[in-house]
């Protein structure tokens, strides 16, 4: 990848958020075929919760249950359970954490830290590729 080549397209479906994730991963990170279907499921994920957040932002925490007992809004455990998804998901592609002051990964090549993406998330699945 140059600076005239920004990466792989992102897919035409993906929201905001998603195409925000996607364009941020893919311009620091050369990623194979399969590490770029989890970052698409990781988008998706993204726009989900970025959906359900906005329905939300009116809603009142509590709903009106089957008695007639005020119950938590289930859109609030979907909201939970699709931030938990993308954190995992995001995970598996073994990409380094975001740090401030520098890390092992400043003055790799994209090839290179895509190269040691690559072995992270190997080792951590115990095989080889």
């Amino acid at each position: 990848m140059t600076a005239k080549d920004p990466g792989p397209r992102a897919p035409a479906h993906l929201g905001k958020r998603g195409r925000r994730l996607w364009r941020d991963v893919t311009a620091a990170f050369e990623l194979s075929c399969d590490s770029l279907e989890v970052l698409t499921l990781a988008a998706r994920c993204l726009d989900r919760i970025q959906t359900l957040e906005d329905e939300l932002r009116e809603a009142p925490s509590t709903v009106e249950g089957s008695k007639g007992q005020p119950s938590p809004d289930p859109l609030r455990a979907e909201v939970r359970a699709e931030a938990l998804l993308a954190a995992r998901l995001l995970a598996q592609l073994g990409l380094p954490p975001d740090e401030e002051g520098g890390s092992e990964w400043d003055g790799l090549t994209a090839s290179a830290r895509a190269r040691k993406a690559s072995r992270a998330y190997w080792d951590k699945r115990g095989g080889t590729r």
